[in-house]
């Protein structure tokens, strides 16, 4: 059952509005039916930050959901919580896993949630903290996928991830989760990094919801090292299910961006911090 669609705002993007702290990383807020939902939390100080320019006012968040355990994402979870304490929180179990980047003639670079929040979500009581293991509505008309199954064999992760610093164990990331908002105008989909893939995380929803008509697409899309076959596939997706806009953000990459704006008729605006959507916007 759908919620009215009230607003998205984008709070830490790798770029910012002026008088906005830019950051790599993501945070979205969500308001829908009079609630409302934080989609991630930054890498680290952009939220605060950010937060207090745009006069948002993290105690009256109803929910907070982490789309997976990079510290990208999950950065300033000591901050949310330390602003409100009793926020029902929404993430996979797979969220504390250890994480290493390990690009060629690099050392490993550790990309875990950082150890600090880790042990402040350990510590939440069971009644607020809610492992999602299958797609889970979390506000009425607000939804997470739950692990999105791959089917697409041109879309891996993004990048050389792996669990261990040695590069032996390659992380699939299944804690990668994206989100669904219902509105009247189709299902807007905002993506945290989107590590299973954009068809496979458009895919999953369609199938789930029940519903085909795609609105928009906000969020990290981790495009920045795709080839060009899968780029093309990608785009011939996207021709199937039409969005009338995508936002893309953080990891996206601009090639991937200049690919999608020279092969789709789709309105295409990169994301900022300070960048808002309501439901009225004309595309």
């Amino acid at each position: 059952m759908s919620a009215e669609f009230q607003s998205l705002e984008i709070l830490v993007d790798n770029q910012a509005a002026d008088g906005l702290m830019a950051e790599h990383g993501l945070s979205v807020l969500i308001k829908a039916g009079g609630k409302s939902v934080l989609f991630d939390a930054g890498q680290k100080d952009a939220l605060e930050q950010n937060t207090k320019a745009l006069g948002v006012n993290l105690t009256k968040i109803d929910a907070f959901a982490l789309s997976h355990g990079h510290y990208d994402h999950t950065g300033a979870v000591d901050f949310v919580l330390q602003e409100n304490p009793e926020v029902s929180v929404y993430a996979h179990p797979k969220i504390f896993s250890r994480r290493f980047s390990i690009y060629p003639n690099k050392d490993a670079k550790e990309i875990s949630m950082p150890a600090e929040e880790r042990l402040v979500v350990a510590n939440l009581l069971d009644s607020q903290l809610h492992w999602v293991r299958e797609p889970t509505q979390i506000l009425k008309g607000v939804w997470m996928t739950g692990p999105i199954p791959r089917f697409q064999p041109l879309e891996d992760t993004g990048g050389p991830f792996f669990t261990d610093a040695d590069g032996r164990d390659p992380d699939p990331i299944e804690d990668d989760m994206a989100m669904w908002i219902e509105t009247e105008k189709g299902l807007l989909v905002v993506c945290g990094c989107c590590h299973s893939g954009l068809t496979n995380t458009l895919d999953h929803i369609v199938a789930v919801s029940g519903r085909k008509r795609i609105w928009g697409i906000v969020g990290g899309l981790h495009l920045k090292n795709a080839s060009e076959q899968r780029l093309g596939i990608t785009v011939n997706m996207l021709r199937v299910y039409e969005p009338e806009f995508i936002v893309p953000c953080h990891c996206t990459g601009g090639a991937a961006i200049a690919y999608f704006k020279d092969h789709l008729n789709t309105e295409i605006q990169p994301g900022y911090a300070g960048y808002r959507l309501e439901p009225n916007a004309v595309f």
